[in-house]
């Protein structure tokens, strides 16, 4: 019998054994969130399905059941444009469960008009960064308890272009929505990096993994990206239906830096190939803007401030 070829790259069959692990994704009910949540539930671990609307996470739940047979799912509602709801929603899982060994803030919106949170922010810097900001800081406790916590923040290629507008942070005078959404990557990004700073300096072993998906099926940072320039919007329609992956693949870098005993702390994990828009799980490039420690100190002390959470408090509690 001939050997069987080995697969050309890492995958979610790759992912090991989960048993007896917990994750919270949130924005599970939908595109990669629902992928990873499928996978690592197929894995054997817990899953808790943080969502906005939990008529559709009953249905996502649903769909995962009915593919990958018996899986420990649980729902939890989380609308990350309202602080009270973030709160909130800390205060259940701080209740209900002994750890956390998974943090994965997945869900984003992006490339919207201008609309506010409930607590007055621009819409996609408020839930695909501040809200993310203040459930992490509330939920380190039980992260802590966990041998091998990690946080997994999900940036995007578009934080290239993106730049921190810390004299228009919530885009008053100018509004535009791919412009609003690069920032908003950008801050997951440069939020991760030094949320693993921050890690060190307290001698808090949890990790912090940033990743981007390339270009998925469901990405918002090529309709951001083509927004900002024409010229990549005429591309992107002839190089999308060629290049674009499922979100199924997409999910992998997730995945990867959610299980994988290779990633650490700090790391920026991607998908390899064409620029970074697709294949393997690897490590990726980040800009040099990003890299910055200034910008991110200042974009981490205006987030405390915004969101009134102290992660000072939160890293030193045992």
């Amino acid at each position: 019998m001939a050997k069987q070829s080995p697969i050309p790259f890492w995958a979610a069959q790759h992912v090991p054994d989960q048993t007896g692990k917990t994750f919270l994704i949130t924005g599970a009910n939908s595109g990669i969130g629902f992928e990873a949540a499928k996978a690592l539930a197929a894995k054997g671990g817990k899953v808790i399905m943080a969502c906005r609307n939990l008529a559709k996470a009953e249905e996502a739940r649903t769909a995962i059941l009915q593919a990958v047979g018996a899986a420990d799912l649980d729902l939890i509602e989380l609308n990350l444009a309202d602080l009270t709801s973030v709160s909130a929603c800390a205060d259940q899982l701080n209740q209900q469960y002994e750890r956390i060994d998974v943090l994965i803030n997945n869900a984003g919106i992006g490339w919207i008009q201008r609309q506010e949170t409930a607590d007055g922010f621009e819409m996609q810097l408020g839930t695909n960064h501040l809200g993310h900001f203040a459930l992490t800081a509330q939920l380190i406790g039980l992260l802590r308890k966990s041998p091998d916590a990690r946080v997994v923040s999900i940036a995007s290629l578009a934080h290239w272009v993106g730049k921190i507008h810390f004299d228009d942070l919530q885009p008053n005078r100018k509004y535009n929505g791919a412009t609003a959404y690069c920032q908003s990557k950008l801050a997951n990004l440069l939020f991760g990096l030094e949320l693993q700073r921050q890690f060190d300096n307290q001698g808090v072993p949890i990790r912090s993994i940033i990743v981007h998906p390339g270009m998925s099926a469901t990405s918002l940072a090529n309709a951001a990206l083509a927004e900002r320039h024409e010229a990549l919007m005429k591309i992107s329609e002839r190089v999308a239906p060629f290049v674009a992956q499922d979100p199924a693949i997409g999910c992998l870098p997730t995945l990867y830096a959610a299980t994988s005993d290779k990633v650490q702390g700090g790391d920026y994990i991607g998908p390899k190939h064409f620029f970074e828009i697709f294949g393997t799980p690897a490590k990726a490039r980040i800009a040099r803007h990003a890299k910055d420690p200034h910008i991110a100190a200042q974009l981490w002390s205006v987030s405390e401030s915004l969101t009134g959470v102290n992660y000072q408090t939160a890293l030193a509690a045992t």
